[in-house]
């Protein structure tokens, strides 16, 4: 099997009808199938037969599949195709893989809530099984024979009676008249012979040598690259700038004003934010515009408000001690609270986050000619090719997105920003365009996790039940900061242990503010776990009972809890992941002093999770030792990248607690490298265990879930060993961290 990263020109979550599932079944039938000969899109010649734009069989029997969403290292450019070659039943190992570019013809071609297996496990699959009954159809009908003698085996057809073979790439040419199956008969769970198997990511080898080609090492004839020297406050506008010595530099082809015309902070790109404005330096080498971008003077226009974190979490604080917007009321959790035999009154603070991908933010953009041609490290092409659109005033048909694998993105590359001012230069230099950013300009120029500050109080009754929960949270919603309709998402009205209490309260505290904030993996979950899962270890501290054995009697013994009137929780299979890390923990054994463990549960993004840290404190230093994580996620369709995709949640979700933390001064983020802002290192990262529940059901969300859990499983595993409550992240700010050797 091999890959490419050069790309060629379904649904089972809640909510998508029988129609719209076959609307989607016949995008992915008739627009992906052989490309018929009447069809503008037919491609046949030396390059075979495409089932545009998902599978290709070349005449000499090869198939090409395309991964269809952008890969970020969450592992679809390998599990998607995947799908399409067990239903296709050709051999993995002689597949050709290559990441599709932006199509229109493709629905959810993007990587974000951890849905793109979640919403193209049926799509991938009908495609596959579309394409091979038409490759049976034709072989049928070459040898006038029964279509139910037949059966396909790695890429050829059978005919076992006979003994006779044709392969794929004898019938592409036939198959590709034929009309395209509407309700291709999928294969049993039992049938499977790839599906549930581990196989390595196919980039893999060409990541471990080098060869992979990223958005960074791209090179196109005639480009040029430039580096933007930003306005330092989010909002501002460069007023003048001398630019005599970058001018100076070997290599620099010219300088460019850009301004993004904000006023006041108005947001004018289509479900994007706007590019930070400045003052770019083009030159013939990246090296060359890094250099004059520092020898550029600019005198900045400052915004009328200067944003500063401290002060927003001191508005966060008496916000807390106002009415908020009641999100969601049962019972009366004010009034229970009084009669509860036990109760907690905890606040929870946690700061603003930064996503810093290993590969900063870049874009190549061509917007020489008519046709504007992006190439992009993109989770979401559609919308950037929107905002081209816009930017450029013309129409979407105009633009091509040639998706590139991405260095890691975590929700950074969702928006379409980092795009524009490559557009905007190329369009003035007629020249194609790479827009390079430095980590500096990657940490300080982010669009953060939004921090928040949290008030939970809840009670137990006499015999341990929690009885009463009410949850207020105080934070700059992104929501707002973006120029979103609606209400604000921050804290939603499902969010556990909502339908499991019978007096709760959630209210939110909008507070305005111009750190500029968006979507962070695992999105508001990775914030209101924290908060839930350690108030309920505070809870069961405080009621004298196991944290592990109040967990589960919260989550009860109903298979189902009607949480909202469209959503119904199985809270059996929460139960399950609990008890399941407990055991494999092996929850009731006795650590030695100064060592600890603590248990967290969630359920985001379609699945559940149960995780239990170890860890171990001595003189004042802080060691996390194991982590075991359970994880219910329907069915898994590649093992190997299913782990893979956990335990980097779980490092993620480590780097966050220990030492995660933006802050603002001024105006101007302090941060700006892994100096300051520093992610979990080898020697502080733990032994981690990674266990799946078995589940024959679609697939669901695994990108994001595992991430939350982490940061409460280690402070409870903290209260476990010194008896010390962590309530305000990152961690570092209360122990030291383990040293290397």
């Amino acid at each position: 099997m091999t890959a490419s990263t050069a790309a060629s020109p379904a649904n089972d979550s809640p909510g998508m009808d029988r129609r719209e599932f076959m609307r989607l079944c016949v995008l992915g039938g008739a627009g992906l199938i052989l490309g018929l000969p009447a069809d503008a899109d037919a491609q046949s010649g030396a390059d075979g037969f495409e089932l545009r734009p998902l599978i290709r069989i070349g005449g000499d029997g090869r198939v090409t599949l395309f991964a269809q969403n952008p890969e970020l290292g969450q592992g679809v450019k390998t599990s998607l195709p995947m799908l399409i070659a067990e239903e296709l039943d050709v051999d993995w190992t002689s597949v050709e893989v290559v990441g599709a570019d932006w199509d229109t013809r493709l629905e959810n071609q993007f990587s974000g809530g951890s849905l793109s297996i979640r919403l193209n496990f049926s799509a991938m699959r009908q495609a596959g099984a579309s394409a091979r009954l038409m490759l049976l159809q034709a072989a049928a009908q070459r040898w006038q024979a029964p279509q139910a003698e037949l059966v396909t085996r790695d890429a050829n057809v059978l005919h076992p009676a006979t003994n006779r073979r044709l392969s794929y790439g004898e019938l592409a040419e036939a198959a590709a008249a034929l009309p395209v199956p509407r309700d291709p008969v999928l294969r049993s769970n039992a049938e499977f012979r790839l599906i549930g198997r581990s196989l390595p990511d196919v980039d893999a080898a060409d990541i471990v040598t080098g060869a992979q080609v990223y958005s960074l090492d791209l090179k196109l004839p005639g480009m040029l690259y430039a580096v933007v020297k930003r306005c330092p406050y989010s909002d501002g506008q460069p007023a003048a700038f001398d630019d005599s010595a970058a001018r100076r530099v070997a290599g620099v082809v010219g300088v460019e004003l850009l301004r993004n015309d904000r006023h006041g902070g108005r947001i004018a790109l289509p479900n994007s934010p706007n590019f930070v404005s400045g003052v770019a330096a083009i030159a013939d080498s990246p090296w060359a515009a890094m250099q004059a971008a520092r020898q550029l003077i600019v005198e900045w226009e400052r915004p009328d408000t200067l944003p500063d974190s401290t002060r927003l979490l001191q508005s966060f604080a008496s916000a807390l001690r106002t009415a908020g917007e009641v999100i969601r009321e049962d019972g009366n959790a004010p009034s229970a609270i009084q009669s509860a035999s036990t109760h907690i009154d905890s606040t929870y603070q946690l700061p603003f986050l930064a996503h810093v991908p290993m590969e900063p933010m870049n874009c190549t953009v061509d917007a020489s000619g008519d046709r504007i041609v992006a190439w992009a490290p993109t989770q979401n092409p559609g919308l950037l090719a929107e905002t081209l659109a816009t930017t450029l005033a013309t129409s979407a048909d105009a633009i091509s997105v040639h998706v590139i694998r991405s260095g890691g993105a975590f929700g950074r590359r969702f928006y379409a920003d980092y795009a524009v001012d490559a557009a905007i230069i190329s369009r003035r230099l007629q020249r194609p365009v790479k827009v390079v950013w430095t980590r500096e300009d990657d940490v300080r120029h982010d669009y953060f996790r939004p921090a928040s500050l949290h008030r939970v109080q809840a009670g137990v009754d006499g015999e341990g039940r929690v009885v009463t929960w009410s949850h207020k949270m105080a934070s700059h919603s992104r929501t707002h900061y973006l120029e979103r309709d609606g209400s604000p998402t921050e804290l939603d009205d499902y969010e556990f242990p909502a339908g499991f209490v019978p007096n709760l309260r959630y209210e939110y505290c909008f507070v305005p503010g111009r750190i500029p904030v968006g979507q962070w993996r695992a999105v508001e979950h990775s914030s209101n776990v924290f908060v839930v899962a350690s108030a309920i270890d505070e809870l069961a501290h405080a009621a004298g009972v196991d944290p592990a054995e109040f967990l589960l009697r919260l989550v009860g013994g109903s298979r189902y809890i009607q949480v909202l009137e469209n959503f119904r929780f199985d809270a059996s299979r929460l139960a399950a992941v609990i008890r399941k890390a407990a055991a494999a923990a092996d929850w009731g054994r006795t650590l030695p002093a100064g060592s600890g463990r603590g248990i967290a549960a969630s359920y985001n993004q379609g699945a559940w999770v149960a995780e239990v840290a170890e860890v171990s404190i001595s003189n004042g230093r802080l060691s996390i030792e194991r982590i075991i994580a359970v994880v219910d996620c329907g069915l898994v369709v590649n093992p190997q990248g299913a782990e893979q995709q956990v335990q980097g949640g779980i490092v993620e979700g480590l780097s966050a607690a220990l030492t995660g933390e933006i802050t603002v001064t001024g105006g101007i983020v302090d941060q700006s490298n892994f100096h300051d802002y520093p992610l979990c290192r080898m020697h502080q990262a733990p032994k981690i265990e990674v266990h799946f529940m078995p589940a024959d059901d679609a697939p669901r969300g695994l990108g994001e879930p595992a991430l939350p859990p982490v940061a409460p499983a280690v402070c409870n595993a903290i209260y476990a060993a010194v008896g010390k409550r962590i309530r305000e992240l990152p961690i570092r700010k209360h122990f030291s961290l383990q040293e290397p050797g």
